[in-house]
C-alpha cells in the first residue's frame, strides 16, 4: 500500500523499503488531500498508512472508502446510506420524483434514452423498483439498464430473481461492478468464515432482528450471546446489517438485496432447514407469552408488533413441511392470533387460524388450543364478512371448550363477542342472552375491565330492546368501571370499551331527548378516538357517531364520519364495513335529495348485506330506502319495503327501531296520490305511545311533528299546538334539524 500511493504521488524515496513513516516523512509539510477509495480489502494496511500520514502530516488529510471504518485515532465517519425511496402508497408524481433513488433511476434511463419509454406515464411502478432494491445505487442503475431493453413492467416483475436479471454493468467497470452479485460476492468473500455463517444464518430472519432472535438461529454448541454480538457488530461496521436506531433495544435488518444474496447462500449451505426450525420454535414461544389470555395490552404490543414479519415466515415454512413440522405450525398459528387480532391484521388471522384448525388431530380437538384457535377464526370472520354461520360455529365451538376447561377469561371474551354477532345481525334475544350470561361471568372473574366490558355489551343489548333507561345506566356502569380498570387489564383481545361505550351513551341521550349534550360528548370522543388503533374498536365508535348525527341532521358531520368509517374498513380488509359506508353514503345522497342515485346504491348494499346476514343495518337502511322510494313516486315498492321491515324488528325485537319505522310509513301513506289519512293518523299516535314507552323523546318529537301537521291541515290547529308544544318545551337548544322542523310548525300554527 505505501509503494502504491508513492508511486501515484510520484515520490522520491530512497532505499528498498517503502513504509508508511517514508511517504510520510516525504510528504512532510506539503498541502494535499489523499483519496483511499474501495479500502475494505486493504483495510488493515490502509488504517496503519492513514494514521502514520495524519499523525505526521500536518497539512494533510485522508479521504478513505471502505465498508468498514478504519479504527484509527483521529477518524470522522460519514456513512453513505442507501439513496432515499417513496414510501408504499405514495401515489403522487411529483412527491415521487423528489427521491433520490427515483431521481438517479430517471437520470439513468435519460442517458441510456430509455426514459419516454417509462416516465412519468407509471412513476409508483418506478417507486416500487427502487422500494424493492434498498436504494442500492448499483441496484438501480441495473435495473435502468435492464428497463432500456425490457420495459418499465417486465423488469419489476423479473425483480424476484434479481442476481440473474441485474446484470448490465458498464463495460469499463470493475469486474465486481459489472453485475449485482459479483458486487455481493466481493464483499462476501471478505468476511471471515464465523462472519459467513452468521450473515447467511440471519437472512432467515425476515425485517428486523434482535440479538435473542440471532443467538437462537446460530445455536450451535459454544455459541455464545457475546459472540454473537460481536459478529453483528463486525457486519454492521462492514455495511451488510443495518442497526435500527430508533428501536429502543437493539434490533437490526439485512436490506433485502442482502437478505436474498445471504438466503442464496444458506440454501446452498445445506442448513436452511435446520436454521428455518430454529428460526421458527423460537418466534412460537416469543408469542406464545401473548397468548395466555384473549387480551393484549397494547403498551406491550409493540414488541410483537416488529416480528409479525418474522412469525409470518415461520408460519409459511412451517405449514409448507407437511406432517413433519404441523405442531410447530399449530403452536405459531395458536401464538399469532391474539397479536394479529389486537394490530387488526384480521385476514391474516382468518387465514392461519383455518389451516391450524385443518390440521389438528383428534388428540388436541377439544383442548385449548382448539379453543384459542376457534376464537381467533370466530371473530375475524366476523368483521371479514366470512360467512354467518361458520362465524357462529366457530364462536359456539370455542365457548364450550372454555366452558369445559374453565377458561373464564375466554368465556367472557367469547360471550361478548357472540353478543356483538347477534347485535349485527339485529336478533335481540340473543344479544341480550349473551349479555346477560357475559355480566354473571365477569363476577366470577372480579376485574374492572371484565365488568366493562359485560356492562357495555349489556347496555347494547338494551339499547337494541328500546329499553333506553336501562342502556344508559349500563354505558355509564362500563365507563365507570373501564375507569377503575388497571392498565395491563383493559383489553380484550384488543378491544377496549371506553370510546364505543361512551358513543353508545351519546346515541341513548340524544334519543332521550338531550341532543345538545349528545353531539358535544360525541364530537369530544372523535377527537380522541383519532389515536384507536385497534379498527372494531374503532369501528363500533364511528357507526355510533354516524347515526347520531344523521338523525340530529348535521350531514357534513355525518359525511366526515362516513368517510373516516369506509377508511378504517378499507385499510384493514373489513369487507362488511365498507358495505355499510356505501350504503351510509346512499343515504346521504336520499338526505341530500338525490333519491334516484341513493335508492339504487341502497338497494344494492342491502342486498348484499342480507346474503352475509348482517341485519345490524336492515332498519335505518329499509326506513331511508322506503324513502327513496316514495320521493321518486314508486310508492307500492315504498310500503312493501317499510312492512317487511316492520316484520323483521317483530320478529327479531330490536324495538329501537320500531318507533321510526312506524312513523315514516304513516308519512308515506299521507304522501300516496291517494292519501290513506286515517290509517297514516293512528300510525303517528302508535309511534308516539312506543316512544313515550321507551323514554325515547326525539322520536316522539318526530312523530309529534308529523301528527300535528296533519291536524294543521284537518283545521285542528289547538289540538296540534297542545301536542306538539309541551313536548318541544322540553328541550333545550334548537340545535337539531327535528327542533328547528317542529318550531317552524309552532310559528304557523301560532299565527291567527
Amino acid at each position: 500500500m505505501p509503494a502504491a500511493v508513492s508511486v501515484a504521488l510520484g515520490l522520491r524515496i530512497a532505499g528498498s523499503v517503502i513504509s508508511a513513516e517514508s511517504v510520510a516523512r516525504a510528504l512532510d509539510r506539503e498541502k494535499l488531500l489523499l483519496v483511499l477509495d474501495n479500502c475494505e480489502h486493504l483495510v488493515d494496511a490502509v488504517a496503519k498508512l492513514a494514521e502514520t500520514i495524519v499523525r505526521l502530516c500536518p497539512n494533510a488529510s485522508v479521504l478513505a472508502t471502505s465498508q468498514e471504518i478504519l479504527r484509527i485515532e483521529g477518524e470522522y465517519v460519514y456513512r453513505v446510506p442507501p439513496l432515499d425511496v417513496p414510501p408504499s402508497r405514495r401515489d403522487d408524481k411529483d412527491i415521487i420524483r423528489e427521491y433520490s433513488a427515483v431521481q438517479l433511476f430517471n437520470a439513468r434511463l435519460i442517458a441510456l434514452d430509455a426514459g419516454s419509454s417509462a416516465y412519468p406515464e407509471n412513476p409508483p411502478l418506478i417507486a416500487a423498483i427502487c422500494r424493492h432494491l434498498d436504494g442500492i445505487p448499483l441496484a438501480i442503475e441495473f435495473a435502468a439498464a435492464r428497463v432500456a431493453t425490457l420495459g418499465l413492467q417486465q423488469t419489476a416483475d423479473l425483480l424476484g430473481d434479481r442476481f440473474s436479471l441485474l446484470t448490465a454493468g458498464r463495460r469499463t467497470a470493475l469486474p465486481r461492478h459489472q453485475t449485482l452479485r459479483a458486487a455481493l460476492d466481493w464483499s462476501y468473500e471478505l468476511l471471515p468464515e464465523a462472519e459467513r455463517i452468521l450473515l447467511r444464518r440471519l437472512a432467515i430472519c425476515a425485517g428486523e432482528f434482535t440479538l435473542e432472535a440471532a443467538t437462537a438461529v446460530m445455536g450451535d454448541a459454544g455459541v455464545t450471546t457475546a459472540t454473537v454480538a460481536e459478529g453483528i457488530a463486525s457486519l454492521a461496521a462492514k455495511s451488510l446489517v443495518s442497526l435500527d436506531a430508533l428501536a429502543p433495544s437493539g434490533r437490526w435488518r439485512l436490506l433485502e438485496t442482502i437478505r436474498a444474496y445471504a438466503l442464496d447462500k444458506l440454501t446452498g449451505s445445506g442448513e436452511a432447514e435446520v436454521i428455518a426450525h430454529r428460526h421458527a420454535v423460537f418466534f412460537r414461544d416469543l408469542f406464545a407469552m401473548a397468548a395466555d389470555g384473549p387480551f393484549v395490552d397494547f403498551h406491550n404490543l409493540p414488541r410483537y408488533a416488529r416480528d409479525l414479519d418474522n412469525m409470518r415466515a415461520a408460519l409459511g415454512w412451517a405449514f409448507s413441511r407437511g406432517a413433519e413440522k404441523v405442531d410447530i405450525g399449530i403452536g405459531l398459528a395458536v401464538a399469532a392470533g391474539p397479536v394479529l387480532l389486537a394490530t387488526s391484521m384480521l385476514p391474516e388471522c382468518h387465514r392461519w387460524s383455518e389451516q391450524a384448525l385443518l390440521a389438528l388431530d383428534d388428540s388436541r380437538r377439544g383442548t385449548t388450543d382448539e379453543m384459542r384457535l376457534q376464537a381467533n377464526l370466530g371473530y375475524s370472520l366476523m368483521f371479514t364478512g366470512g360467512g354467518a354461520d361458520k362465524t357462529q360455529a366457530a364462536l359456539d365451538r370455542s365457548l364450550s371448550i372454555a366452558e369445559d376447561c374453565g377458561e373464564v377469561s375466554y368465556q367472557m371474551w367469547l360471550l361478548s363477542a357472540l353478543n356483538i354477532f347477534h347485535f349485527r345481525a339485529g336478533n335481540s334475544r340473543l344479544t341480550l342472552q349473551c349479555a346477560r350470561r357475559s355480566l354473571a361471568v365477569a363476577e366470577a372473574i372480579d376485574d374492572p375491565a371484565a365488568f366493562a366490558l359485560a356492562h357495555f355489551v349489556l347496555g347494547n343489548s338494551l339499547y337494541l330492546l328500546g329499553d333506553l333507561k336501562g342502556a344508559r345506566a349500563e354505558f355509564e356502569t362500563a365507563i365507570q368501571n373501564r375507569s377503575r380498570a388497571q392498565r395491563a387489564s383493559k383489553l380484550f383481545f384488543g378491544f377496549d370499551v371506553a370510546a364505543p361505550a361512551a358513543m353508545g351513551l351519546a346515541s341513548t341521550l340524544c334519543l332521550q331527548g338531550y341532543p345538545r349534550q349528545a353531539t358535544e360528548q360525541a364530537h369530544r370522543i372523535l377527537e380522541d378516538a383519532v389515536q384507536i388503533k385497534h379498527s372494531v374498536t374503532l369501528s363500533l365508535t364511528l357507526i355510533h357517531a354516524v347515526l347520531l348525527f344523521l338523525w340530529t341532521g348535521d350531514l357534513q358531520a355525518a359525511e366526515n364520519v362516513i368517510d373516516w368509517y369506509i377508511a378504517n374498513g378499507r385499510s384493514h380488509s373489513l369487507r362488511m364495513q365498507v358495505v355499510v359506508g356505501r350504503g351510509f353514503k346512499a343515504l346521504l345522497a336520499i338526505s341530500r335529495g338525490d333519491p334516484q342515485t341513493g335508492t339504487d346504491i341502497l338497494q344494492s348494499c342491502v342486498q348484499e348485506l342480507r346474503a352475509a346476514s348482517y341485519g345490524m343495518m336492515a332498519s335505518p337502511f329499509n326506513i331511508s330506502l322506503a324513502e327513496g322510494l316514495a320521493a321518486t313516486g314508486r310508492f307500492d315498492e315504498s310500503i312493501s319495503v317499510i312492512d317487511d321491515g316492520i316484520q323483521l324488528v317483530e320478529a327479531n325485537g330490536d324495538l329501537i327501531y320500531m318507533t321510526e319505522l312506524l312513523r315514516v310509513k304513516g308519512t308515506l301513506l299521507l304522501a300516496m296520490p291517494e292519501p290513506r289519512v286515517a290509517e297514516a293518523e293512528m300510525l303517528l299516535i302508535r309511534s308516539i305511545e312506543l316512544s313515550r314507552q321507551q323514554g325515547a323523546r326525539a322520536s316522539e318529537l318526530r312523530a309529534a311533528t308529523n301528527l300535528a301537521e296533519l291536524m294543521s291541515a284537518q283545521g285542528r290547529r289547538e289540538d296540534a299546538r297542545s301536542l306538539l308544544e309541551p313536548l318541544f318545551e322540553r328541550f333545550e337548544g334548537r340545535d337539531t334539524a327535528d327542533l328547528k322542523a317542529a318550531e317552524r310548525l309552532l310559528a304557523t300554527l301560532h299565527q291567527v
